[in-house]
């Protein structure tokens, strides 16, 4: 199936997706509806969904849906109810990796333009649903009732949803949501409709003892990006449609966190155009959430650990809102080009946050950024694809390319680019690109080609010294792993202070240095490169200069998560045992992949006997993503017995 899609993708000229299973290429979803009954005290949900596909071929005889761990019961023709033949295909050992393939035979030959509406009655549970994570009452703040919610990025929306699993197929999405417990609130991709619009699909009994919520999006989006939050939870606006939601005790702390929402939209529109998705909704979900943020439309998702108290974690919200444009608007046709959404995101991001900071702080998170990106790097190895900006995912897991190589790559290539076009006819070019792919997905190569026929178009006498600039870096920037062929300009004295005062601590040997105070008057991104330069020089960090430096700072428990979690980095590699109830402390609180991943690894090296003692002790914390990442982790560092 997968040589025939190539064949049938290299003929239109547009990279395939190898992460899915469908037959999307023959026939492309185009609406989604699901009816769901939540039973959260259970962790199950009965779903029903409704679906309508295009036939893009002349011989349509089945349709091939992804799915992962559902529990199948009938499909059906929406119109008249009658069942079609499935057949749910076994990938081996795909099956736990990407899932498995749900097979409709339908009753006819359907050719080129027509549509098919079809049902599909199926069941799912924690067990099952990588996408969800259900958290028990007792796990919430109010310990009042239980809370859910998504995370689909990369391929997991097929594991809550059978449909075509890829960025290459864009679906309008609908909802209807029932819960048995009026107490909880129900929040989705989409608009929420105050007036029932969708006939139930099913029967219920006992019906008026049911809350029902509907939504619905009238912009499409891929899979991806649908989204769901349930639980005792509220919404508080912050002004000019924009809103913040999260649990009632959190909600008046986190909305003045974020009460600059406004100001953030209106410079990111400035920049790069009107918004068009209606409101502006951001989430603080609870600690397990595994991510910093997820960009769904008009219900992003955002980690407790961008709430520092100074508003100075707001550039997550920043990303996210530029994601509308980024991402959501435009959208990479697949996990390859995942770059397409970020590398222009953290552009977007960094762009609004120099004119709100400074270009010398906007410095210091690229800076902060690439260091990330290169541990990455390290991790996967200096020649894996997994440490470029074109990951080769096929037969894996997608999730398991995730890190900050696609985002900073792909910001320095786009900051390159600009220094060739100039500032302002740059930001032109964005605009324009915008427009001309405007509820697409597409690949590296139509970018590559707008490109140049834009700068031919607008540049004039200039155009053909910055084409030849262009193609001489583009392909190796793109394809080939490791850091960038060309280095941009990240000089700052903010970057020289804080290497300048971390040398000076590891030179006083447990002796505070002269300027040691100015550690205090940082911000956290001048902090983590404080940090970064002790992990990189750890082997000359003495004992005595962490015992002094978390005396002066009180770094263990240290309320920053971002900052901490680099001093717990330095910690376990150190092996400084005093600091070590912090860092099980971090690891039982935050859920944040990036951060666990890391620490779990270095934990596996050095502190083995915990790393799997904390691991269990916190898998029903985790959201199942995270677990199954630790999991792979762990399997470098096999269990070690200790003989009392």
């Amino acid at each position: 199936m997968i040589y025939i899609l190539l064949c049938v993708a290299l003929a239109i000229g547009a990279e395939i997706d190898v992460n899915t299973f469908s037959n999307y290429i023959e026939v492309s979803q185009e609406h989604v509806h699901i009816e769901w009954l939540l039973d959260l005290d259970e962790q199950y949900i009965n779903a029903t969904s409704q679906s309508i596909f295009r036939v893009n071929t002349n011989k349509l005889k089945k349709i091939d849906l992804d799915i992962y761990q559902l529990s199948i019961i009938a499909v059906y023709l929406s119109s008249s109810g009658n069942v079609l033949q499935h057949e749910i295909i076994n990938k081996g050992d795909q099956s736990l990796l990407q899932g498995d393939v749900l097979s409709i035979q339908l009753d006819r030959v359907y050719t080129r333009g027509e549509y098919i509406k079809l049902n599909i009655k199926y069941n799912l549970d924690s067990k099952g649903a990588r996408a969800l994570g259900f958290l028990t009452k007792e796990q919430t703040y109010s310990k009042a009732v239980p809370y859910l919610f998504s995370q689909c990025e990369d391929n997991n929306c097929r594991s809550i949803i059978p449909l075509q699993d890829t960025p290459s197929i864009k679906v309008f999405f609908t909802a209807t949501v029932l819960v048995k417990d009026p107490r909880i609130n129900v929040f989705m991709t989409g608009n929420k409709l105050y007036n029932t619009k969708f006939k139930l699909l099913n029967n219920y009994e006992n019906l008026q003892a049911l809350t029902l919520y509907q939504f619905e999006l009238d912009i499409k989006i891929p899979a991806y990006l649908i989204g769901i939050i349930a639980g005792e939870v509220v919404e508080k606006s912050t002004g000019n449609g924009t809103y913040v939601i999260a649990e009632p005790h959190f909600i008046d702390e986190y909305a003045q966190e974020l009460s600059d929402l406004p100001v953030y939209m209106k410079k990111m529109q400035d920049y790069i155009g009107p918004y068009i998705w209606g409101d502006y909704k951001i989430v603080i979900l609870p600690a397990s959430f595994p991510f910093g943020g997820m960009e769904h439309p008009l219900l992003t998702f955002a980690s407790p650990t961008i709430i520092v108290g100074d508003k100075s974690g707001v550039g997550t919200a920043i990303h996210e809102i530029a994601h509308s444009w980024v991402g959501n608007t435009v959208t990479g046709r697949n996990w390859a080009n995942f770059w397409i959404n970020e590398g222009f995101c953290v552009f977007l991001e960094r762009k609004i946050l120099s004119r709100l900071n400074g270009l010398d702080s906007v410095k210091l998170d690229a800076i902060n950024g690439n260091s990330s990106a290169f541990t990455s790097m390290q991790t996967f190895g200096l020649d894996n694809s997994f440490s470029s900006m074109h990951p080769n995912t096929t037969n894996r897991n997608p999730d398991e390319s995730t890190s900050r190589v696609p985002y900073e790559k792909g910001y320095q290539l786009l900051t390159y680019l600009e220094s060739l076009i100039k500032e302002d006819p740059f930001q032109q070019f964005l605009r324009d690109y915008i427009e001309n792919f405007k509820f697409q997905s597409i690949d590296e190569d139509q970018l590559y080609q707008f490109l140049l026929s834009w700068v031919r178009k607008n540049k004039q006498e200039e155009a053909q010294r910055i084409i030849e600039e262009i193609q001489k870096i583009w392909k190796k920037w793109v394809y080939t792993p490791g850091l960038a062929p060309i280095t941009i300009d990240l000089s700052t004295p903010l970057f020289t202070d804080a290497n300048n005062l971390a040398k000076a601590w590891i030179d006083g040997k447990g002796q505070a240095p002269e300027k040691a105070n100015d550690f205090q008057q940082y911000k956290p991104n001048q902090k983590s490169v404080f940090f970064q330069y002790l992990i990189d020089n750890y082997k000359d960090v003495e004992t005595a200069v962490m015992t002094k430096m978390d005396e002066k700072y009180k770094l263990t428990f240290y309320k920053d998560q971002k900052t901490v979690y680099k001093w717990y980095r330095l910690v376990l590699l150190v092996k400084y045992d005093q600091a070590l109830e912090g860092v099980h402390d971090f690891v039982s609180k935050v859920g944040v992949s990036s951060y666990l991943k890391v620490l779990y690894d270095l934990l596996g090296q050095n502190y083995n006997k915990q790393a799997y003692d904390w691991f269990d002790e916190n898998k029903t914390f985790y959201h199942p993503v995270v677990v199954q990442a630790i999991e792979k982790i762990l399997q470098k560092y096999p269990k070690k017995l200790i003989v009392e």
